[in-house]
């Protein structure tokens, strides 16, 4: 008698899935992650004369833009590290940040298309603009290359910390996509809003100046900024700036955790998406 073969039966239904089957679909469509980002990718550079190097040409202008006004007009400085590394180090944790938020939060908007025609767990669009984040934050180190040898400043030994900078980052970026999503696939109004949100944001967040600016009353509003305190890492990680806080460990799960409950109220609501875009 011969043995009969079951295959497994993949159930698609309106019932939101529990949070664990939920991350199991993620995990099964991983590489939609790659494909989407490689898309868009594609798409952000076409018909440009110089392609890629815009990820690279974009954080230099932005360098020399607040180099030259807060360095050298307004003569701030950034005590131990030249202030050029410090904006520097300040830019490529913001910019990894603002893509996300930007581009996340419409990414299910820009998807409708796709989103109509196939299923795949949505939390795959956001995650595809987290690694196109990744990889324009990588090529945008190369402009640390001249700096570090014109300085004469070398990496720290805290470069083996890099990958939980990383994370602490694409956190703090993800939360609010995942919530805008959430309260804004009905009322688009918020993303109207968001531009206004993040560029007050960077004013809040030691990019380009340093918390002394405060005073003693006001610098702990720094420690419960989850940004500045991923600002501050990134320097710590690559210069050893400042000392390491305990703050920012206590942030890091913090942020990690609201994401993760972000992403299963998201779970929730996102088989209501493609009735209103």
């Amino acid at each position: 008698m011969k043995d009969i073969k079951t295959e497994k039966v993949l159930i698609i239904n309106s019932k939101p899935d529990s949070f664990f089957v939920y991350f199991k679909k993620i995990w099964h469509y991983k590489n939609l992650i790659w494909v989407f980002a490689q898309r868009d990718i594609k798409v952000k550079y076409a018909q440009t004369m110089l392609g890629i190097t815009w990820t690279i040409l974009q954080p230099l202008t932005a360098l020399v833009i607040y180099t030259v006004f807060f360095g050298v007009i307004l003569n701030w400085s950034a005590g131990d590290i030249p202030f050029p590394l410090y904006v520097l180090s300040g830019l490529i944790g913001w910019n990894f940040f603002s893509y996300i938020i930007y581009q996340g939060s419409s990414s299910v908007q820009d998807a409708s298309f796709t989103i109509k025609k196939i299923y795949f767990p949505k939390s795959i669009l956001p995650l595809s603009k987290v690694v196109i984040a990744l990889i324009e934050l990588l090529l945008s180190l190369i402009l640390f290359i001249p700096l570090l040898l014109y300085y004469n400043v070398s990496i720290s030994w805290h470069i083996v910390f890099f990958p939980f900078s990383i994370l602490f980052n694409a956190f703090c970026g993800l939360l609010p996509v995942f919530f805008i999503a959430i309260f804004a696939y009905k009322k688009r109004d918020l993303f109207h809003l968001l531009p206004y949100i993040v560029t007050f944001g960077i004013w809040l967040t030691p990019v380009f100046f340093t918390n002394s600016i405060f005073s003693a009353r006001f610098s702990f509003l720094m420690d419960y900024n989850p940004m500045a305190n991923v600002v501050e890492f990134w320097r710590w990680v690559l210069f050893n700036y400042g000392s390491f806080k305990v703050i920012w460990v206590a942030n890091f799960f913090i942020v990690m955790i609201l994401t993760i409950v972000a992403m299963y109220f998201y779970n929730r609501k996102e088989n209501e998406f493609s009735d209103f875009i």
